[in-house]
């Protein structure tokens, strides 16, 4: 029977361990994508939504400034259901694997609002929806990060 090649165990490195970098640039793109994200999200809901008939129908400023906060409450908040599937069932890197793509598919949905489908279907469902999305991600992502660098390192 062949021996796999995953690791039990850290190895006991004088450097950084191999996995590291990866760890990093996923935290790096997450980031990246939420911050790039949320600094327009409001003046997009505010000026420039459309309803499903393609024509301009923007939020309040109210409105808009209400929906980017649950956003970041859901980003937020949602790392404690992050750790609980992390702990419970699936581990840390799947955890962190599988909820990357929901990230991703938040950011997918976000991105077909712009299609003539997504204006079909409405832009503030694709909207709620690929905020929603994003917010399962996030919150996915968070708690297992800095446990993830954490296991990488061994006992010196």
């Amino acid at each position: 029977m062949a021996k796999h090649k995953y690791l039990t165990s850290p190895p006991n490195l004088t450097g950084m361990p191999p996995g590291v970098p990866y760890i990093i640039g996923n935290e790096a793109a997450e980031r990246f994508s939420y911050y790039g994200m949320k600094s327009v999200l409001t003046v997009f809901m505010a000026h420039y939504i459309l309803n499903q008939s393609g024509v301009l129908a923007p939020m309040s400023s109210n409105e808009a400034y209400m929906y980017t906060h649950y956003f970041v409450f859901g980003v937020y908040f949602l790392p404690i259901l992050g750790a609980i599937i992390a702990d419970g069932l699936f581990g840390k890197y799947w955890t962190i694997l599988s909820l990357s793509l929901v990230y991703c598919l938040g950011n997918l949905t976000l991105a077909c609002m712009a299609t003539s489908w997504g204006v079909a279907i409405g832009q503030r469902t694709m909207l709620a929806i690929g905020l929603f999305l994003i917010c399962l991600g996030a919150g996915g992502i968070k708690p297992c990060v800095s446990a993830n660098v954490g296991d990488q390192f061994g006992e010196s």
